[in-house]
């Protein structure tokens, strides 16, 4: 018996277009008439046009960004971290339409800046509410597909347990299919063998047909499709990639003409390169701002307890393996900025009693955020390692280079999570290793503000 609030799920993208850009308009208005009044009453007509601006740019960037995309197949973080970068694309237009037209003095940017922060974390609460809470209270039975899952092994489980979690896919398992003889190895409800889906599908009106099976069951998949030809079930195809596990990549390329899946790729390919360089750009900026005034009164610091120049330059390898020269504070009596240099250790000579307060709060680094600007760098990502050091670990270190398809960053998720510091061994590298590419395997803008607000507070930057 369906729920008497029965939902069609298809109603939702257009929905959250109306409600994604109601609320933006709505927060933008309410800031201004909170925090700026004067503005609000005396540059009315300047406040709708920039209303009516974000609205027609919220329509397009939300789309681009592909917020609306396979909206019940994603998670709460995916689909957040999709709103964040759309409200990145919206905020970068609007300052580059204010700059082309030379009115970005009129607006108030303490009400712009607001607003580029509040309206993605509610819309982020707007969507967690919606799945959490809107669904399971009221929809959950009446806007359901019946699907049957084909496959038994753990891709076929894990993608029955995912669907029972997440009520707002709008699916309900009615069983399984396996394999052979093997049946549904315990797994219930059990309603037989894959040769019988077929005309269970057309017997009991199912919508969804999920193929969770090995690649190598060519024949199989065949003769599936051509029986399901006689119904009009929607069919997906999950091949087990179990044996890419420690490969990057995942998505789907198109190249001559035929699809490809990428199994090793840059996260920050197209689209997500550009997030990431706004990104970068923005909050590097805003640092440099912040930290100017420190960074002058430790530049005199340099000055006034050694001699030589305030900044040290030093080559690293960058993205792609291409080398560049990363920008420190001095903290050494010497300048060792060629390819080959002896790496600091502790108790080392080499540093002075400035430079070794400097290090120890990880305040040497700051210099890198000019590094982040001009584009060598990220503030995110695997930390570059002398080209000395790449040339030995890359040898008899797997996956070393992996760290190489994307920018160094001045933190990482290798850093907070201890990582840092001196290597004393190949097992110190290989956990870094490791966390580096579950960085680039797993990114986000979200992961990138996580790792930025820990390395604050844990001052993890240290290589």
């Amino acid at each position: 018996m369906k729920n008497k609030f029965s939902f069609p799920i298809e109603m939702l993208g257009p929905f959250h277009k109306f409600l994604d850009t109601a609320l933006g308009a709505g927060i933008l208005l309410f800031l201004y008439s909170a925090f700026s009044p004067g503005s609000f009453a005396s540059r009315s007509p300047q406040i709708a046009l920039l209303i009516i601006t974000s609205i027609v740019l919220t329509l397009i960037c939300f789309h681009v960004a592909g917020v609306y995309k396979n909206w019940a197949g994603s998670d709460i973080v995916s689909e957040c971290n999709h709103i964040v970068v759309a409200v990145l694309f919206v905020f970068a237009a609007m300052l580059m339409l204010g700059y082309a037209f030379k009115v970005s003095s009129i607006y108030s940017r303490r009400v712009i800046l607001l607003w580029f922060f509040v309206w993605p974390v509610i819309l982020c609460v707007e969507r967690f509410f919606v799945r959490k809470i809107f669904f399971q209270c009221f929809f959950k039975s009446g806007m359901s597909k019946k699907v049957v899952i084909a496959g038994t092994g753990e891709l076929g489980i894990a993608l029955s347990e995912w669907i029972n979690e997440n009520s707002w896919a709008g699916v309900v398992v009615e069983g399984f299919f396996g394999r052979g003889d093997e049946e549904c190895n315990g797994l219930s409800p059990c309603l037989g063998k894959i040769v019988d889906l077929p005309r269970y599908v057309k017997d009991n009106g199912i919508q969804l047909v999920y193929l969770a099976l090995p690649m190598r069951e060519e024949p199989l998949l065949n003769d599936l499709l051509r029986a399901l030809e006689d119904s009009t079930v929607q069919v997906y195809f999950f091949p087990d990639m179990s044996i890419f596990k420690r490969l990057m990549g995942g998505d789907i390329a198109h190249v001559a003409g035929q699809t490809a899946i990428m199994l090793r790729s840059s996260p920050f390919e197209g689209m997500n390169g550009l997030v990431k360089r706004i990104e970068d750009l923005l909050l590097a900026m805003v640092i440099i701002i912040l930290i100017s005034p420190l960074m002058i009164i430790i530049a005199l610091g340099i000055k006034l307890t050694s001699k030589g120049p305030v900044l040290f330059k030093q080559w690293r390898y960058g993205l792609e393996g291409e080398p560049f020269q990363i920008y420190k504070f001095r903290t050494m009596k010497v300048l060792e900025n060629g390819y080959d240099f002896v790496p600091a250790t502790e108790g080392d000579s080499r540093i002075t009693k400035f430079g070794l307060f400097l290090r120890k709060n990880s305040l040497d680094e700051l210099p890198q955020f000019l590094n982040v600007l001009m584009g060598s760098m990220s503030i995110v990502g695997p930390r570059p390692h002398a080209v000395k050091m790449n040339e030995e670990y890359r040898t008899h270190i797997s996956g070393y280079m992996l760290r190489h398809i994307s920018k160094p960053g001045i933190t990482g998720l290798a850093q907070i999570n201890g990582c840092r510091g001196e290597i004393r061994s190949d097992e110190d590298m290989k956990r870094r290793i490791s966390f580096d590419i579950m960085y680039l395997q797993r990114w986000s803008v979200f992961l990138d503000l996580e790792i930025i607000f820990k390395t604050v507070f844990k001052l993890a930057w240290r290589q």
